[in-house]
C-alpha cells in the first residue's frame, strides 16, 4: 500500500536560512523515483517562492500554495483548485487596514497563472524589509491606490498579508474574526525571518491546508493511516489535527509539538526527510 508524505516547508522541511539542504533532497528525491510512495508539500509560499528553494526534487503528488488557497498539481503542472478572497471582501480589509494605518501586500493569481504581489507606495518598514528580502523579484508590482487597483484587475486576491507589530496588528485580526469569520481566514504569527516583526494573513475562510488535504483525500482515496503530515507553526494546527499520522520538528512551536503524535529531530538536522526515509524503510 502506498504512503503519502505531506510536509510544511518554512521551518519544517527547510532549514533556518530557508533553503533545503542536499541531504534533504537527495533523499526525497530516491523515495519519489525508487518507491511508489507520494511526496509533497503544504506552504504558505506561493509557486514561484515554493519553486526556488524546492525546484530540485522530483516531487510526485499535487502541493498545497498559500496556506490552502491553491492546490497545484506538480507532476502535470496544472492547477487543480483555486480559493481566492471575494473582492468586496478585499475592499472592506483595506478601508478597516487604511483606518489602523495599515497596507498589505496582495498575492494575487489571474488565467494564466501568473503571480503577482501588489503592494502601495510607501510601504512600511516590515514590508520593506520582506521585498528587501527578495531583489529583482517580478511579481513585486508597486501601486499608487491598492483599493482603487483591486477595483480594476483581472485577478485573483489569494492572501493579504500584513507585517508590523503584534499590538498593531491584533486589533484588525480580531475586528474581521469577530465580523466576518464565515468568510475570511486571519492567522496571525511571528515571522520566521524579519526580526521583532509578526504576520497577519488574512484569505478565504476555506483556504486551509487541512481542507486542501482533505480535497486530495477524496480525489485519490487516501486513507488516514496512508497519511503522514509534518509541521512546525500555528498555520500548520488544522493539517495536524487531521486523522492522519502527524509529525512536528522538534523546533516547532510549543502547541505544536502537543498537538502532533510524534516530536522528530528538527529541521537543521534533516528531520523531515530523515523520517520519511526511516518510514519508507518500516513500510517495505
Amino acid at each position: 500500500m502506498e504512503h503519502v508524505f505531506i510536509t510544511d516547508l518554512d521551518g519544517t522541511l527547510l532549514n533556518n536560512q530557508g533553503y533545503l539542504s542536499y541531504d534533504s533532497e537527495q533523499i526525497l528525491n530516491e523515495i519519489s523515483v525508487s518507491t511508489p510512495h507520494k511526496i509533497a508539500f503544504a506552504t504558505a509560499r506561493g509557486l514561484t517562492s515554493a519553486a526556488k528553494v524546492i525546484q530540485h526534487v522530483d516531487w510526485n503528488f499535487p502541493v498545497i500554495l498559500n496556506n490552502g488557497a491553491v492546490i497545484y498539481d506538480w507532476p502535470t503542472q496544472r492547477v487543480l483548485e483555486i480559493k481566492g478572497i471575494e473582492s468586496p471582501l478585499v475592499q472592506l480589509a483595506l478601508e478597516l487596514a487604511t483606518v489602523k494605518g495599515l497596507s498589505p501586500l496582495i498575492f494575487t493569481l489571474n488565467e494564466q497563472f501568473e503571480e503577482g504581489i501588489f503592494y502601495q507606495t510607501n510601504p512600511s518598514a516590515g514590508l520593506q524589509y520582506f521585498i528587501q528580502l527578495r531583489p529583482n523579484d517580478p511579481r513585486f508590482i508597486e501601486v499608487p491606490d491598492l483599493k482603487l487597483q483591486t477595483l480594476t484587475w483581472n485577478t485573483q486576491a489569494l492572501v493579504m498579508m500584513f507585517i508590523g507589530d503584534y499590538d498593531t496588528l491584533v486589533p484588525l485580526k480580531l475586528y474581521l474574526q469577530e465580523h466576518y469569520n464565515e468568510n475570511l481566514k486571519c492567522l496571525l504569527m511571528q515571522d520566521q525571518y524579519i526580526p521583532n516583526h509578526f504576520v497577519l494573513e488574512v484569505s478565504n475562510a476555506n483556504a486551509t491546508k487541512e481542507k486542501a488535504i482533505a480535497y486530495l483525500q477524496e480525489q485519490y482515496n487516501i486513507k488516514g493511516e496512508q497519511l503522514h503530515l509534518f509541521g512546525d507553526n500555528l498555520n500548520d494546527q488544522g493539517m495536524l489535527k487531521l486523522e492522519a499520522n502527524t509529525y512536528a520538528v522538534g523546533n516547532a512551536h510549543p502547541e505544536i509539538l502537543q498537538l502532533a503524535q510524534h516530536r522528530i529531530p528538527t529541521n537543521e538536522q534533516d528531520g523531515v526527510a530523515q523520517t520519511i526515509k526511516l518510514l519508507v524503510n518500516q513500510i517495505l
